[in-house]
């Protein structure tokens, strides 16, 4: 809708964020973010000017927020409780990712 669909850009908002105006939001899946996985994201990211410093984009935002923070991430998954749950536990064996890795290459 951005650059092939004619919309002037104020007539786009885009929902996929939780948070609000006065204490910010929080761009869900944070994590890829810090990979170049979401190429059309980035592309349209670096479309949209920041709206507290001029002459940066949304996407140098990003990028320089991701070098300020960097993920520490100790578990895949995590239970009610925040306790790491293993990965073997919820049906992902070793032979169940090497299954999944070999269809997604065909």
């Amino acid at each position: 809708m951005v650059c092939d669909g004619n919309f002037a850009r104020p007539q786009i908002t885009i929902f996929d964020a939780a948070g609000d105006p006065e204490h910010g939001y929080h761009l869900r899946g944070g994590r890829m973010l810090t990979t170049d996985n979401c190429e059309c994201t980035w592309d349209l990211f670096k479309t949209i000017l920041s709206l507290v410093n001029p002459g940066l984009s949304v996407f140098d935002e990003t990028v320089a927020v991701d070098a300020q923070y960097q993920p520490d991430s100790k578990a895949l998954l995590v239970d009610g409780c925040r306790a790491k749950v293993p990965v073997s536990s919820m049906g992902f064996s070793m032979k169940a990712r090497f299954e999944a890795m070999f269809k997604a290459l065909q």
